[in-house]
């Protein structure tokens, strides 16, 4: 008499562990010990899921009992969760290997069999098999729902991206993201689809697995949203901005989409400039048109200019160094003055008792995810423990748990770490108030762009008879003063701003 053996686990991480496959193995030639059964074959299923019989070691398991149906007399397994969670595919499976002369024991379910008996109690264990699958599924498409809600990729990484531990829980991975970008960017550059897919595979972008990326993928991969910051799950009605980092701006999307769509390429026009960094935010003061600027050859050398973009009017032509040294004067003069300065902790400490509160909710969120969380987990072990629960599922949703208490634990970790005291809060408020001006010269480009955004949302107007620039009441100083309940006067020595 000869058994064939068919063991399983759904996730390659359990079928690492030492007592997963190894103990089912043990379990089942145990039982054709006392049977007198001699094993004859043995296939694993490591990391295959029982809802579908589109396993390729469930498959082989029938085929090799086809081509050797003399010779084989049972299939064994140590329960039949094992052999399937769906109670249609159990019952077809079962009746094909019967077909074949072939009986199905299960170590742990002993009263399954022919009778009419043995055949209701294989039902009944299938129907709880299938009802158990089903119910921990859609637990488990709440819990992605809700970190994808959260901002987070509740799945295996898109090209271009690699899966880590923590919050953001994937990030760019260094070699195949800039060639994600480069695509993008040859695509709105209004490129040939196919032109750009030949590029980027010459330059050695792959999928995940190592394969070549096909016409196909490589469109599914220009319409990800993922790629500009956004998580839009397609089987979920949801688009939430994600805790991840972008690897190209949502303009140069919206622009790829277009082109996609069957629309005119949209030439992406670079508003700011790193060397002449006043362009657009400072205006002519004439014809309140923004600047433009560029460089212009001389008798021995070349010289930045700023100048006004209007043919008609052109009332504004000066030099960068000019100009900007102009701009350093009135950061120079946006200062509080002493005396308001003893009345500066008063504000300070406000503003960091409301950010201190935002992070107390955020916390306060978080505990009680910890909690509840780990109440299920215990609530798993319980249900374990009385045979409410088989090993794999046990093991799988303890996985599950873990993991997501471990994220939520480094989460909270990560919120409770970023308060800073008020000390130091009322230290860094101060250098931002009272160096502006050093701050922007010594500053990259894109911090210089944060900086006049911030303090002139309306821009400035440069008057070149007067050399002077003015703000409009927009102003970040102005507003401030409007709305200070200390009714404090930020301004200069000279002249109130």
């Amino acid at each position: 008499m000869n058994a064939v053996l068919y063991i399983r686990v759904s996730t390659g991480e359990q079928g690492e562990g030492p007592v997963n496959l190894h103990s089912q193995e043990s379990t089942c030639r145990n039982l054709c010990a006392q049977k007198g059964y001699d094993v004859f074959e043995v296939f694993v299923g490591a990391g295959e899921s029982a809802r579908t019989t589109d396993r390729p070691a469930f498959q082989e398991m029938l085929s090799f009992c086809k081509q050797h149906r003399c010779e084989v007399d049972c299939v064994v397994v140590q329960d039949l969760s094992r052999f399937a969670r769906n109670n249609s595919d159990q019952a077809i499976c079962i009746a094909e290997l019967k077909k074949l002369g072939i009986k199905l024991y299960s170590v742990f379910e002993q009263n399954i069999g022919d009778t009419a008996a043995g055949k209701l109690a294989a039902n009944i264990h299938g129907t709880f098999n299938q009802y158990f699958s089903d119910a921990l599924s859609e637990k488990m498409k709440e819990r992605m729902q809700a970190s994808a809600a959260s901002g987070r990729f509740p799945w295996p990484a898109p090209v271009g991206y690699l899966n880590v531990k923590g919050s953001p829980n994937i990030v760019p991975d260094p070699e195949r993201a800039p060639l994600i970008a480069k695509a993008f960017e040859l695509i709105a550059a209004g490129h040939k689809r196919s032109d750009v897919l030949k590029t980027i595979t010459d330059a050695g972008l792959r999928t995940t697995r190592g394969n070549l990326v096909t016409a196909q993928t490589f469109h599914a991969l220009l319409r990800k949203a993922i790629y500009a910051g956004w998580i839009c799950p397609p089987s979920m009605n949801l688009r939430v901005k994600g805790l991840h980092q972008p690897i190209i701006s949502e303009d140069l999307f919206s622009a790829v989409q277009q082109i996609l769509s069957g629309k005119k390429p949209v030439i992406l026009h670079k508003h700011y400039n790193a060397d002449l960094p006043l362009k657009v935010l400072v205006k002519c003061a004439a014809c309140g048109t923004g600047l433009t600027g560029g460089m212009c050859k001389g008798r021995t050398k070349t010289y930045a200019y700023y100048w006004c973009r209007r043919k008609d009017c052109r009332a504004v032509k000066t030099t960068k160094q000019n100009l900007e040294a102009t701009f350093v004067d009135l950061l120079k003069i946006l200062r509080p003055r002493n005396e308001v300065m003893s009345s500066f902790p008063k504000i300070a400490e406000r503003v960091f008792a409301e950010q201190q509160a935002g992070a107390d909710a955020i916390i306060k969120r978080l505990t009680a995810r910890l909690e509840k969380t780990e109440q299920l987990k215990s609530a798993l072990l319980r249900a374990k423990l009385s045979g409410e629960v088989p090993q794999d599922d046990y093991e799988q949703a303890r996985a599950q748990y873990g993991a997501e208490i471990a994220v939520t634990k480094q989460e909270l970790q990560a919120a409770q770490s970023t308060g800073m005291t008020l000390i130091a809060f009322l230290r860094f408020a101060e250098l931002c108030l009272c160096d502006i001006a050093e701050a922007w010269q010594i500053a990259n480009a894109e911090q210089r762009q944060s900086v006049q955004t911030l303090l002139f949302q309306e821009g400035l107007a440069y008057d070149q008879q007067s050399n002077s620039l003015n703000h409009p009441n927009s102003c970040l100083f102005s507003v401030l003063e409007q709305v200070s309940k200390e009714n404090l006067l930020l301004a200069s020595p000279t002249r109130q701003l």
